[in-house]
């Protein structure tokens, strides 16, 4: 099956290698937040507040069965042009390049509560849902790329009308149909669904409890995005080490073995290139179109390696992840975490070619990238034509440099 431009405007994770599509392709989705709470973004007042004891487990058993899936995606995926920064979401990884997805059962991980159901459909054909539950008050779950619902989900979300909004993403119009402030209990290992539809099922947790990641600037954000972790918080020990056990790349070849497992979303560092960074104006508090961004951040699954995820702002540099070998010192390949705003210009050159750590295709742009942080929350940045760091003479922009910020 090949990545079309449906799919990569509106896939949680649309992999481009030849005609792979990984970790959430096929169908679409909808975004995976709906619009930020005037309020704390906890779940509705039916559901009872969760304990304050952040150790206690709500999960006593894998959503999928161990033998239903390939790996277990950590924190931090990052694919244009949909996760243009590193992703807030795990998913399960299930149906490899050109195989055609067989949808396994999906259940309820715990004791949880539903309490909105989506419905994405395509004008070009498909559709798939989105699950919303909470175990408590304060803990909110997602799981995505659904390719059917259980009896008891679609009953309860016939019973009267949702709420649609259609939009054109260029080669199809979606309509995503919402139906919230439902009451459905779940017993644990309950079944309420089937997927994917695609490549895989998304699985995310937000929790309020915790302190929000320490973004930047969180007013770039919607309200629920700092509050995301990963799922395996808050599963009993045993259920997580095995799902630990499989935690890794897209094709479950390489699992992280870097701490925490789980891996992260936030990878901004003040005063230093590495993060998430937007332009001017063009927020993701404010839109749903994260395509021109750029992230200077590291693999999923092997934290060492620096990956680019470029949008479609830097001239002459196609949208896609890029990558390179760092070095210790000077200001050639340096790691993002070593560019600092000092009023320096850093030199990237010598990118390679074929595919990261975490399985996912990195391309070598016609030329070198120099960046430099004018301040400690600005980035310019521009692809100039050279072999080489070395022979680029003096690093200078010109007037179709980038300028982004926090």
């Amino acid at each position: 099956m090949k990545c079309s431009a449906k799919m990569l405007l509106m896939t949680t994770a649309c992999v481009l290698t030849l005609t792979s599509c990984l970790g959430g392709c096929g169908g679409g989705s909808a975004p995976e937040t709906s619009p930020p709470p005037a309020a704390a973004p906890n779940g509705p007042d039916y559901v009872a507040s969760c304990p304050q004891d952040l150790s206690l487990a709500f999960f006593d058993s894998s959503p999928i069965d161990l033998a239903d899936f390939l790996a277990f995606r950590p924190l931090g995926f990052m694919s244009t042009p949909i996760h243009m920064f590193p992703a807030k979401h795990s998913a399960f990884s299930m149906t490899l390049p050109g195989q055609t997805a067989v949808p396994k059962l999906v259940k309820s991980p715990g004791k949880l509560t539903v309490t909105e159901i989506w419905e994405v459909s395509f004008s070009t054909g498909g559709k798939n849902y989105q699950i919303y539950l909470y175990p408590c008050r304060e803990i909110r779950v997602y799981f995505g790329h659904l390719s059917t619902i259980s009896g008891k989900l679609k009953t309860e979300f016939d019973k009267s009308s949702a709420t649609c909004n259609s939009f054109n993403e260029g080669t199809a119009t979606v309509t995503t149909c919402r139906r919230v402030g439902l009451n459905i209990p779940l017993e644990s290992g309950e079944t309420f669904g089937a997927g994917p539809d695609s490549a895989g099922v998304d699985f995310g947790t937000m929790d309020t409890r915790r302190t929000p990641a320490a973004f930047i600037n969180l007013t770039h954000y919607d309200a629920y995005y700092p509050y995301w972790v990963s799922p395996l918080e808050f599963f009993a020990p045993g259920v997580r080490r095995a799902i630990e056990a499989k935690t890794g790349n897209v094709f479950g070849t390489r699992m992280r073995t870097a701490l925490p497992i789980g891996g992260s979303h936030m990878q901004d560092l003040a005063g230093k290139a590495q993060g998430n960074w937007f332009i001017p104006g063009k927020y993701h508090s404010n839109s749903t179109d994260m395509s021109p961004m750029v992230a200077l951040a590291h693999d999923y699954v092997d934290p060492t390696q620096p990956i680019m995820s470029a949008g479609s702002s830097i001239v002459g540099m196609a949208m896609g992840l890029y990558t390179y070998a760092t070095q210790p010192s000077g200001l050639i390949n340096r790691d993002f975490a070593d560019m600092v705003s000092d009023g320096s210009v850093y030199c990237i050159g010598s990118f390679a070619q074929g595919q990261s750590a975490g399985g996912l295709p990195v391309s070598k742009p016609n030329g070198i990238l120099i960046l430099t942080l004018p301040t400690a929350t600005t980035l310019k940045l521009e692809l100039i034509s050279a072999a080489n760091c070395q022979v680029s003479g003096n690093w200078t922009f010109s007037n179709a440099a980038t300028t982004m910020e926090r």
